[in-house]
This record gives structure tokens, sequence and C-alpha cells, in this order.
């Protein structure tokens, strides 16, 4: 198994982790008024209701989630060059959850609507968004379940159910990123209009127009980065 399949896994059960500890906390506080968050008008959440709640904070109270991987930071944000053995940078990990308002997501809903959306089962027993060359194929984004341990049951979708999903791609530095980035974006979007949900950064805040302008920022910096390590 190679470096970045450890580090794919590694990053999925982590962001898993965390986001089924929040989902938790989320259903204890369902009965809990809402919060007014006070959004600036060009900045409001996507894909969220009237009833959306915050993310709860403390979600390390878990004492399980001690020993457990956090999820992957976005290496381009943190303003330095990462690099791997042998010199090359880290790919740029971003990350986008949906979570069910109230309930879960059908299985079968789930699956017609992540097949109009390009999402095809895959390995690792997740969706993957793929983009087919002749000599090859890249997974331009994946989405794991948020529940452990991130599969889904491709052969029994009709009782299957989950509370929130979890879509995540390594950049890098190549020149169709941004598009993975705007397609995951749309994704996430889709998913959360057609069944019901909300749509959530790597901190678990809901998505906001500013956020999606950091994202865009930080994978046009992550390709100059690789363009930079290109020259060396």
């Amino acid at each position: 198994m190679d470096a970045n399949t450890v580090r794919l896994i590694l990053f999925v059960l982590g962001a898993i982790l965390i986001l089924a500890l929040y989902l938790w906390e989320r259903r204890r506080g369902a009965d809990e008024d809402a919060q007014d968050e006070g959004y600036d008008a060009d900045d409001r959440p996507y894909a969220t209701g009237p009833d959306r709640r915050e993310p709860p904070d403390g979600l390390y109270d878990d004492e399980d989630a001690q020993d457990d991987p956090a999820p992957m930071r976005s290496h381009a944000r943190e303003g330095r060059d990462e690099v791997l053995e042998g010199g090359v940078p880290a790919p740029l990990l971003i990350q986008l959850s949906v979570a069910k308002r109230y309930g879960e997501f059908p299985g079968l809903d789930l699956l017609d609507v992540a097949e109009s959306c390009g999402l095809r089962p895959g390995d690792m027993e997740i969706f993957h968004c793929l983009d087919e060359f002749d000599d090859g194929t890249r997974i331009y984004f994946s989405m794991a379940n948020m529940v452990k341990p991130g599969t889904f049951p491709f052969d029994d979708m009709e009782g299957f159910s989950t509370p929130g999903v979890m879509l995540f791609a390594q950049l890098d530095g190549k020149p169709e990123d941004l598009t993975v980035l705007e397609e995951m974006i749309a994704t996430a979007r889709k998913l959360a209009t057609t069944l019901g949900g909300d749509v959530f950064d790597e901190g678990r805040r809901p998505l906001t127009v500013r956020k999606e302008e950091e994202m865009h920022k930080a994978v046009l910096a992550n390709e100059k980065r690789f363009a930079r390590a290109a020259r060396r």
C-alpha cells in the first residue's frame, strides 16, 4: 500500500470520527432553540433551512476520540510549503460534509442523487467522481459515509440509511483542480437541497459564500506551490 493510499485512509477515518461525534451532539441538542448566527447578507450558508443549528463545540469530549487521527488540514491555508519525503509537496486536502437536517438519508434516494451527480460506486466501497483519460482514470473527488467505517453497502442500499456523507479530494496542483472544487461544491449543494440536508465545511461550519471564496484561493495557491516545486 503506497503512502498516498495510507494518507487517504487516515484522512477518511479521522474525518468520519469527527463528523459522527458532531452529529451525535447535534441530535442531542435538537430540542434546543436555534441561535442567531448573524451572517452578513453576502455570507449566508448554502443549503441551510430556517431551523439550522450550529454544530456544537467539545467534539473531543468523547474519550474514544483522543487516540484517533484528526482530519488533515489544508496545507495551503497554513502558509507553508509542506513537503513529503523526496521534496514532493503535500497535496491540498479539501473536505465538505452534508448532514441530514432531521432523520437520515434513505439509501436508495442517496444512490439516485449520487448517480445524477456523476458519483459512482467504486474502490474502498465508497463513491467516486471520475475523470477518464486515454492513459488512465483520475479520481476527482470521493464521497464516504459519515458513519464508521465510512463505507456503503452497495448490494443493500434499500435497507440502508445514513445521517450524513463526507465529500473529499486530494489536490496536487493540476490545472483542473479548480474545476474539481467547483464540482464538489455543486454536488454537495445538490445532495443537500434534494435530500433535505445542510452543507458544512471542514471546520463543521455551514458553507458560506465567503468560505467558498477562501477555498478557491487555497486551490489557486496550491497550484502555484506545485508549480514552484516543479521549477526547483
